[in-house]
């Protein structure tokens, strides 16, 4: 019986993974608006803003659509135990990639973004966002995986959870 609940322990903290000491501030679409138009003075401030509330709206959706439960870890266990299909970082990652290339806007670039790459137990999958032929260090981090389907947002450097690298080629 203690190596099933071993097993089962242990199968829990496989994927993704998400530190309890999450900084506490206001993540408005408004301010990520501002955020993405402060990449470049080339963005155009009219896409930062439909990028911004479609990536609230995209969020919430995958949070409904892979009946996410919380927190993040625990959805992992259900995924990888078969109990539900989706809702892995690296589900919401590309998902939210793909919505954000069909929007079509000129002003970004699209990154998927990986930290603590080849540990199994801590590996973490995002969206980055950077302004048109800039860099992914300089980008936006938009992980709507971390707060359980409310989408968390930071610039790349200042991210305290993560320090991130890029996975891949840009990906418009």
């Amino acid at each position: 019986m203690k190596y099933i609940i071993t097993i089962l322990l242990a199968i829990l903290f496989i994927g993704c993974s998400v530190s309890n000491t999450q900084v506490e501030k206001k993540l408005t679409k408004d301010n990520l608006s501002v955020l993405l138009s402060s990449l470049s003075n080339k963005v155009n401030k009219k896409e930062a803003k439909i990028l911004s509330s479609e990536m609230f709206k995209q969020s919430l959706f995958l949070k409904e659509s892979y009946d996410l439960v919380s927190p993040p870890l625990f959805q992992n266990f259900l995924v990888n135990i078969g109990i539900k299909d989706k809702g892995l970082c690296w589900q919401f990652a590309y998902d939210m990639l793909k919505h954000a290339k069909s929007l079509d806007l000129k002003s970004f670039d699209y990154y998927i973004g990986g930290a603590n790459i080849g540990d199994y137990w801590r590996e973490h999958t995002t969206l980055v966002v950077t302004c048109k032929d800039c860099n992914f260090g300089d980008g936006i981090v938009l992980d709507p995986w971390r707060n359980s389907g409310e989408l968390f947002y930071s610039k790349v450097k200042k991210d305290t959870q993560y320090i991130w690298s890029q996975r891949g080629e840009k990906r418009n």
